[in-house]
């Protein structure tokens, strides 16, 4: 069958996005390499052979040097041979292993790809076959059988040729070197032809690894789309989203992706449980219409007998029950969800129980990293609305501070309009003389001073309007990731009451107040987000208009 497995992937390393092959060698091998051309040593030893790194070598062409197996001395050659600064100096082709084989089968499956692409580029292939992380993308600790290998062939972009070194017509010394760029490297086009030939290559391989290993399992190098498959792969976030995410850290990537994963094994645990259902009530249909064939008693269900023990094995595996307060206080404070529940919940008698209490553990684990996540936004969302309402309050005195200099500014320019009425003479005489009285300029700089009051103070309502709309959009941005959070939180609820309904009651036992409301439908949305606000103050708003330099 086909199964869902990541594919290979080709990554070209550049001097224009900062790589060194040197370096790019020492993090794929562990070990420590001096490069010639930074001047620095790149020391990736912690990865020790065995733990991270698997299995390290490099392979050469037949007739190659003893240098072009040495990592340090053959990528330092590589980059001495590339001469610009933009050069791309490797490719890394990063294969996926298949789940179940063990360190010498993988090893093997990656040195023959190594060799295959030695073989068809004519160049020095460098192999590290790593072991994969116990977590996943997401942070989630993975299942034993879920964890693997994935291997590194890492490659230059020339190959190896025969130079001669004699002057003139003397070509009898020769020499091995790196020659022109090989021409599927250079071109697009012939490049995605090469690495359509490395992934098929990969999936003869894989397949091979496989059956060799007792595995029922068929690996294809095609996406779902060329396969004629209706599945989606799983997006990716990062190398930089994986890394917080891993450190405890929650990222707007990995929310996104844990949305369509939680979802997606709620949906499959929820039809798993309905066709186990179906099954049940079709085999108890079946022996029903037996029984009343023959006239005998109804056979009983094999698995229904091992759901359904007697009750003397249900008596022996009774354990007293206790006070769930008493329980709780005997751990330690703070205890996280996981721990609580643990503590409540009965231990699985049969393996079945305790394959699904595993299942039902890492739900929990997802409530209890959704409701941290949602505390944390609580919090910040309480802060992004105390200054969203203090940045209006100061918004709108503002305003109300505009309309009193408006005020003002009218009255000034009314008790203008009024002198000149009041004294046509003088206004006459000022105009003729070219120069305004003293008690008119003094209106008129009344008038000015007023004006330029109003011009600042809308300067400060549009920077506050600006700060308003900014702390908005933050504010939104919060109540937007603590409405996934809660979806996310609703369907790890929806999948653990369909697999554990008979846990529900140790689960909300085991929850504080405040997770017990996430997880409860019939609380508002108001409630849900435990937002404590605290009365708004009014202050009676005045206006005091600054005081007037006098005139020089």
């Amino acid at each position: 069958m086909v199964l869902r497995h990541a594919r290979p992937h080709l990554e070209i390393h550049s001097r224009s996005k900062g790589h060194s092959a040197v370096a790019g060698i020492a993090y794929r091998l562990g070990l420590r390499l001096w490069d010639e051309r930074l001047q620095v040593w790149h020391d990736y030893r912690k990865r020790a052979l065995g733990e991270e790194v698997v299995m390290a070598l490099t392979v050469a062409p037949v007739g190659a040097p003893d240098w072009a197996t040495d990592p340090g001395e053959l990528w330092n050659r590589v980059e001495a041979s590339e001469k610009r600064k933009d050069s791309q100096v490797a490719r890394d082709y990063r294969i996926p292993v298949p789940l179940g084989l063990d360190d010498k089968r993988a090893g093997e499956l990656a040195e023959r790809l190594a060799r295959f692409i030695m073989g068809e580029l004519g160049t020095p292939v460098s192999v590290g076959l790593h072991r994969d992380a116990d977590t996943d993308a997401l942070g989630d600790v993975k299942p034993p059988d879920r964890q693997g290998y994935h291997a590194h062939l890492y490659f230059p972009s020339r190959p190896l040729v025969i130079q001669a070194t004699g002057d003139g017509e003397d070509t009898s010394e020769t020499v091995v070197a790196f020659g022109a760029r090989h021409p599927m490297l250079a071109s697009k086009a012939l490049g995605r032809g090469m690495v359509e030939t490395f992934n098929r290559v990969w999936a003869e391989l894989a397949t091979e690894a496989a059956a060799d290993a007792g595995l029922n399992a068929r690996y294809d190098h095609r996406s779902y789309e060329r396969m004629g498959l209706d599945l989606f792969p799983q997006p990716t976030i990062g190398a930089g989203a994986v890394a917080l995410e891993r450190k405890g850290f929650f990222t707007r990537k990995g929310d996104a992706v844990r949305d369509i994963v939680v979802a997606s094994r709620a949906y499959e645990i929820a039809h798993a449980e309905a066709i186990e259902v179906q099954h049940s009530a079709a085999r108890a249909d079946v022996a029903r219409e037996r029984s009343a064939w023959n006239g005998a008693e109804p056979e009983r269900d094999p698995k229904q007998d091992e759901k359904e023990p007697s009750s003397a094995v249900f008596e022996a595996e009774t354990v007293p029950e206790q006070d769930p307060a008493e329980v709780l206080a005997g751990l330690a404070p703070g205890a996280p969800l996981l721990e609580r529940f643990q503590a409540l919940a009965p231990r699985p008698a049969t393996p079945d129980e305790a394959e699904r209490m595993g299942r039902l553990r890492r739900l929990v684990r997802t409530l209890q990293r959704a409701l941290a996540l949602l505390r944390g936004l609580a919090e910040r969302l309480t802060e992004a609305e105390g200054r969203v309402r203090r940045a209006r309050s100061a918004k709108a005195e503002a305003e109300f501070e505009l309309d009193e200099a408006r005020r003002h500014r009218a009255a000034a320019i009314t008790r203008a309009d009024d002198w000149v009425k009041a004294h046509p003479v003088r206004v006459r005489a000022a105009k003729l003389a070219g120069r305004k009285p003293k008690a008119w300029a003094d209106l008129d700089h009344d008038i000015t001073f007023h004006r330029r009051a109003v011009d600042q103070i809308k300067t400060i309502i549009e920077a506050q309007r600006s700060t308003v709309s900014g702390l908005r959009a933050g504010e939104k941005n919060l109540e937007q990731r603590a409405n996934r959070t809660r979806r996310r939180i609703r369907a790890a609820s929806d999948a653990f009451t369909v697999l554990g309904a008979d846990l529900m009651a140790p689960l909300l036992a085991a929850m504080t107040p405040e997770e017990r409301v996430e997880v409860t439908p019939d609380i508002s949305v108001r409630e849900r987000r435990n937002v404590v606000v605290g009365p708004v103050i009014e202050e009676r708003l005045t206006y005091r208009p600054p005081t007037m330099r006098p005139r020089p």
